[in-house]
């Protein structure tokens, strides 16, 4: 009995650590940028956010900022798949497990970085579809810190099943909206631009989310 409260003790301890791991993240961005990342908290001044850090160097891929809110958004991706294994369909999780979807998202950003940039690049696009880039980052950093804070809760308190549902409804259709936004504004665009970043969103975007589901999700049903 005792080694089986252990080994409970030690899963529970785990993935605390993940939890406090966006919240350590997100310390490191107020150290980089406290400015930008008080206002990154303004959900309701996106705009304001976006005219105010589109600078060349802020939405450089490889800058120190933007990498750890990239690995805020995949920790909470992982969080999300804890989650929904553990309280949804009440399957055990183990710390593989995170470590591996984590490497596994970090591999499918990395291949799909370089091959949307080149995809960019042959078609000399990039200074017109980096600013929607940068503001389709921000939403999900944004959609992330409030999916990270209703998992937190429904994680460590009992939530009534229907408000929680409720809340992540919310946030879900208010996240896709956004979404919708950046995807029509596209439309400002030449016809044949538009036919590539359709192309570069159903293959670079929504394919390798289908076949992460497909490996990672689908087999714990």
């Amino acid at each position: 009995m005792g080694e089986l409260i252990l080994k409970s003790n030690l899963n529970q301890d785990w993935i605390s650590f993940a939890f406090l791991s966006n919240i350590f993240l997100t310390y490191l961005l107020t150290i980089i940028d406290p400015i930008r990342t008080i206002r990154l908290f303004n959900f309701l001044k996106i705009g304001f956010y976006l005219s105010k850090h589109n600078s060349e160097r802020e939405t450089q891929y490889f800058n120190p900022y933007n990498i750890i809110g990239t690995l805020i958004l995949i920790n909470t991706v992982c969080l999300s798949f804890i989650f929904f294994s553990e309280k949804i369909i009440c399957q055990k999780t183990y710390f593989f497990d995170f470590c591996f979807l984590f490497l596994l998202i970090i591999i499918l950003i990395i291949v799909r970085y370089y091959v949307s940039l080149s995809l960019i690049k042959k078609n000399n696009f990039g200074k017109k579809i980096k600013p929607l880039i940068f503001k389709n980052f921000t939403l999900n950093l944004q959609f992330a810190y409030a999916y990270f804070l209703i998992i937190l809760i429904g994680f460590y308190s009992k939530v009534p099943s229907f408000l929680f549902y409720f809340i992540v409804s919310i946030i879900s259709i208010s996240w896709f909206l956004s979404k919708s936004r950046i995807f029509f504004s596209l439309f400002k665009f030449q016809p044949k631009e538009v036919v590539y970043f359709i192309l570069y969103l159903c293959t670079f975007k929504l394919i390798p989310w289908y076949y992460l589901y497909l490996f990672v999700l689908a087999p714990r049903f």
